[in-house]
């Protein structure tokens, strides 16, 4: 599933352009990255699945994934080495946000043009 991710960035990559291109192949990479790592997305029959909705004032990316599992055994590493990407996804975003679903959970970002 983890090769997922560089064919959800040149997805991206060819829908848009310039810096919105690269603000959303960061977003959808740590997005997706998450959906792997921490949720039901990386067993065997999961999913993950990103929309991007385009118009003239705004570009939004949604990413769903198959919801929480309980937390990893090998979740003890150095938490200096993970989260920073979200936090740059936060920063490139105008307005990011979260929800659960009938059938996983979903985050989403949406930049203003």
């Amino acid at each position: 599933m983890a090769e997922a991710i560089p064919l959800l960035r040149r997805w991206v990559r060819l829908l848009l352009v310039d810096e919105l291109a690269e603000a959303f192949e960061l977003i959808v990479s740590e997005y997706s990255t998450n959906a792997l790592w921490h949720t039901a997305s990386s067993r065997p029959g999961g999913r993950i699945k990103a929309e991007l909705s385009i118009s003239r004032k705004q570009t939004r990316l949604t990413v769903l994934d198959d919801g929480p599992i309980p937390a990893r055994p090998d979740q003890s590493a150095d938490p200096e080495e993970h989260g920073r990407g979200l936090l740059l996804a936060y920063a490139y975003a105008g307005e990011t946000g979260e929800y659960d679903c009938a059938d996983g959970h979903a985050s989403w970002a949406l930049i203003r043009h």
